[in-house]
This record gives structure tokens, sequence and C-alpha cells, in this order.
């Protein structure tokens, strides 16, 4: 596991798939992005990927992981996100 921001609890790892219904697996390994999103909060990888690339970079040394911006609003994926820079200049 790779954690992403410790505090907040996200982290990057393995895709776990535990409900079979959820079909995790089958939708990271489709042809578009329109239904990979499949956590609530953590990255979750293919098992080869996290194998064979993350985990090896991650343990050769220090390590910068870029994840690219969302194309949606925070508050419209994760509705209790607070924006704490918005917060401040609302007083």
């Amino acid at each position: 596991m790779v954690w992403v921001d410790y505090d907040a609890a996200v982290s990057m790892h393995r895709v776990r798939p535990l409900v079979k219904a959820e079909h995790r697996l089958e939708r990271l390994a489709s042809p578009t992005p329109d239904d990979n999103r499949i956590s609530f909060g953590c990255i979750n990888l293919p098992p080869s990927f996290y194998e064979q690339v993350l985990r090896p970079t991650v343990q050769a040394g220090k390590t910068v992981i870029y994840v690219l911006p969302e194309t949606r609003p925070l508050q419209a994926v994760f509705a209790s996100y607070r924006d704490p820079i918005m917060d401040v200049a609302a007083k």
C-alpha cells in the first residue's frame, strides 16, 4: 500500500475484488475510463501494475507520484469534502 494522504486515509493499492457484484477487475480492464470509478477515495490499481510498476518504483527509493486531475469538482465526487480555502474566504 502506498499512502497518498495518510491523515485522510487515501492510498494506492491493489484492487480488492471482494464484492463480486461490483466487477472491479473487469471495470478496471474495460477499454474506457467511464466505469473505472470503483472506490470511495483510494486509488485502486490492477494487481499486475501494482506489483510490476508501482511497488518496485516506491521500494527503489524516494518517489514522486502524480495523480492526474479529476474532471469533476471534488464535491461532485466526495459530497462531504469542504474546501478549507473557500471556508476561510467565506468568513
